[in-house]
């Protein structure tokens, strides 16, 4: 093989390379835009799109999960009394929850670069900026599930930690 030939053989690999992903890094066999690897280790399957499935019913869908970098099978990843839907990733006054709603970033304050945090901007135009106006009706006022004030449970002698496990015994198939 010739220099010529063989530059011409690392060009063309090199070309190859570029334009196909790395599938180490991002391989996602069913499209559900979380990585196979991070679906592998909360037991998600890789077989079929599960990224808007609540696994852990804590308000945060997986593919939520995935980019809050919480775990689908607990809904207090970091076991502070927050449940993940209520934590603010990115201290811009907006929870994790409100941001999926909203469709602003979970790990940046100011997601359309404007100067403005996402939590001050009013993105329905009603007057009331996204993080007062965190709730489903859009009254203003933030729904308190259970009227305490408190994410958990009153009577939770456990410390303020939850069970991890699956509850649905639906083991791969989320």
């Amino acid at each position: 093989m010739t220099a010529a030939m063989k530059r011409a053989v690392g060009l063309a690999v090199l070309v190859v390379a570029l334009l196909v992903p790395s599938t180490a890094m991002a391989r996602d066999r069913d499209h559900d835009h979380m990585r196979d690897g991070w679906e592998h280790k909360f037991g998600l399957s890789t077989k079929k799109a599960n990224g808007h499935r609540d696994r852990d019913h804590d308000g945060l869908v997986n593919v939520a999960e995935f980019r809050a970098h919480s775990d689908p099978t607990d809904p207090d990843t970091d076991n502070d009394c927050v449940g993940d839907d209520d934590e603010d990733s990115d201290n811009d006054g907006l929870d994790n929850g409100d941001e999926v709603r909203d469709h602003t970033r979970l790990h940046d304050s100011d997601s359309d670069d404007d100067g403005v945090k996402d939590g001050a901007e009013d993105r329905d135009d009603d007057g009331i900026a996204n993080s007062e106006d965190n709730d489903d009706n859009d009254d203003g006022e933030a729904d308190d599930e259970d009227g305490d004030g408190e994410h958990c449970q009153s009577g939770d002698d456990d410390g303020g930690e939850h069970e991890s496990g699956d509850d649905d015994g639906g083991g791969d198939d989320d």
